[in-house]
C-alpha cells in the first residue's frame, strides 16, 4: 500500500469516527439525565455543616483558665500577705505555672475533639477495625491526660502551701519570737507596725525556697 492509499485510510476511519461520536450525541440530547445516576440527600450520611475550628478561641480560653486556678491558689495561700503577692518571683511564677498548666487544659481539649470527631465517623458508617483501635487508644489517652491534669494541680498545691509554711516561720510580718519582746512601743502601749523592705523580702524567700529554719 502506497503512502497516499494509508493517508487516504487514516482520513476516512478518522472521519467515520467523528461521525459516529456526532450520531451518539445528537441521539442522546434531549432525553440523558445525569441526575438519574446522582444519590438523593436522604441517601447520604449525615455529614453535617463545614466549619474552621477556632483553635486561638480555645488555647485564650486554657490560659484564661489556667490562670484562674493558679491566682485563686495563690490567694487561698498569700491572701493575707499582699506585699509577698507582688515580688517579682512570685509574680513570674504565677505566669510560669499558668503556662505549663494551660497547655495541659489545652492539650486534654484537643484529644477530647479527637475522640468526638471519631465516633462521629463512625456514626457515618466508619466501621473499620482500625477506627475502633484508635477509639479505644483515645480513650486511654483521656484517661491518661486526667490522672496527669490531677497530679500536676497537687504538685501546685503542694508547692505554694510549702511556700507559705516556710515563709510563716520566718514571720513575714515581723513577728520573730527571739526579738519581738523587747521592741519599744508607742505611747499608748501598742507595738509599731514592722516593715520589710525589698531586701529582707527576697531574703525570706530565697531561705523560704531553699527549705532554711528561719527560726534558728
Amino acid at each position: 500500500m502506497s503512502e497516499e492509499e494509508k493517508k487516504n485510510k487514516k482520513d476516512k476511519d478518522r472521519e467515520r469516527l467523528k461521525n459516529e461520536f456526532e450520531k451518539i450525541q445528537s441521539e442522546s440530547s434531549g432525553f440523558y439525565d445525569l441526575s438519574e445516576h446522582l444519590a438523593d440527600l436522604e441517601d447520604l450520611p449525615e455529614l453535617g455543616s463545614m466549619e474552621l475550628y477556632d483553635y486561638d478561641s480555645d488555647i485564650k480560653s486554657s490560659i484564661d483558665k489556667s490562670t484562674d486556678v493558679i491566682e485563686s491558689l495563690v490567694d487561698l495561700y498569700f491572701g493575707d500577705l499582699p506585699s509577698l503577692k507582688k515580688h517579682s518571683y512570685i509574680k513570674n511564677k504565677i505566669k510560669e505555672d499558668a503556662s505549663v498548666y494551660a497547655e495541659t487544659i489545652f492539650l486534654s481539649k484537643m484529644t477530647r475533639k479527637n475522640f468526638i470527631t471519631m465516633l462521629k465517623q463512625i456514626d457515618n458508617g466508619d466501621n473499620s477495625a482500625r477506627m475502633y483501635e484508635v477509639v479505644n487508644q483515645t480513650i486511654s489517652q483521656i484517661r491518661e491526660n486526667a490522672k496527669f491534669s490531677s497530679t500536676q494541680r497537687t504538685e501546685l498545691e503542694k508547692f505554694y502551701k510549702e511556700l507559705r509554711s516556710d515563709v510563716d516561720e520566718f514571720d513575714l510580718k515581723g513577728s520573730n519570737p527571739d526579738t519581738s519582746d523587747n521592741k519599744e512601743t508607742k505611747k499608748d502601749g501598742n507595738k509599731p507596725p514592722d516593715i520589710v523592705d525589698n531586701r529582707s523580702m527576697n531574703d525570706m524567700i530565697k531561705q523560704a525556697l531553699d527549705g532554711k529554719n528561719f527560726k534558728g
